[in-house]
């Protein structure tokens, strides 16, 4: 987690002057459960951490979401704080929860303005010969007015004619860009993240060297 999202979990936290805390609630070799909440009793963000030690998994329940995160081997509630870290490896390994990602119209606009202006590029430099600019820009229009009408999600099946326009331009567009167009991770994932390794720190009483990916 880079410095920028773990400054903003940081300040969601710390908003209306929260005092949020870690509280102990079960350790033995083979559990760990930490309370991460408002000292002063509220549930708002208040998240609950389980930590299978011999399973590897981590489990997340909360005002801001649930998530069940496996490694398939023992891990240790240390190490853990280093392994979400990486935001993306730690996706990764997240094997249900609430929403991961979002996808926003303006989003869904800007990636697909990319990946036109990326292959206008690429027509100009001389390196497609099937399609005219003009068509180019049309089949992309095209695109944006099937997609804003389309609430695209995780997995979601495209509509035929909107696949039929991408493989025009990628044969394999289910492994590319298009596949995730507007996809941004969901903040909530920071907040997960920033008071599972901020209340580890509390508790074990020492700051754990965190890269900032």
């Amino acid at each position: 987690m880079n410095k920028k999202w773990r400054e903003w979990a940081k300040d969601i936290f710390s908003h209306f002057e929260q005092d949020f805390d870690a509280t102990l609630v079960f350790e033995d070799n083979d559990f760990f459960i930490m309370d991460w909440r408002d000292k002063n009793g509220s549930g708002n963000l208040a998240t609950r951490y389980i930590v299978d030690k011999k399973k590897g998994d981590l489990i997340i329940k909360g005002d801001a979401g649930c998530c069940i995160a496996s490694w398939y081997n023992p891990v240790s509630v240390e190490n853990l704080v280093h392994y979400i870290n990486d935001t993306g490896y730690f996706i990764g390994k997240i094997q249900c929860s609430s929403n991961k990602y979002t996808y926003e119209d303006e989003d869904v606009e800007a990636d697909l303005e990319d990946e036109k202006q990326d292959y206008l590029k690429m027509l100009r430099d001389c390196d497609m010969d099937f399609v005219t600019e003009e068509e180019l820009i049309e089949d992309f229009e095209r695109m944006k007015d099937i997609l804003s009408d389309f609430q695209l999600s995780e997995n979601c099946a495209y509509p035929e004619e909107l696949t039929d326009l991408m493989s025009k331009y990628n044969p394999d567009w289910w492994e590319g860009p298009f596949s995730s167009l507007g996809r941004r991770i969901d903040k909530r994932l920071y907040l997960w993240t920033y008071g599972y390794q901020e209340g580890v720190e509390r508790l074990r009483g020492k700051e754990f060297v965190r890269k900032d990916i």
